[in-house]
């Protein structure tokens, strides 16, 4: 009987943990997805374009109708993605 009960006991522990990681998981997806969208935010900015221009351009974009150069296509495709989103930034404190 007491080999059951330590079962079930490492049962529960068990249990508790993994709603504890799950917890912790469900609370670093969203602060990912949050870091991402103020990466794009602060892209944007950078860019300088108005609310119409921006539209037309990401419209334009994904219809086809424009695209982008080869060497910016290396630039993004990189290794480091984090490393692009520093550049961006250095023109955004360039306003």
């Amino acid at each position: 009987m007491a080999t059951t009960d330590k079962i079930r006991r490492d049962i529960e522990k068990t249990k508790e943990k993994i709603s504890e990681l799950q917890k912790k998981l469900r609370s670093l997806e969203t602060q990912l997805v949050e870091e991402e969208n103020l990466e794009i935010v602060r892209m944007v900015k950078a860019v300088k374009m108005d609310n119409r221009e921006l539209t037309a351009f990401l419209k334009a974009y994904a219809s086809g109708l424009i695209t982008l150069p080869e060497d910016m296509l290396a630039e993004t495709s990189g290794a480091d993605p984090e490393g692009t989103s520093d550049d961006m930034e250095g023109y955004a404190d360039e306003e």
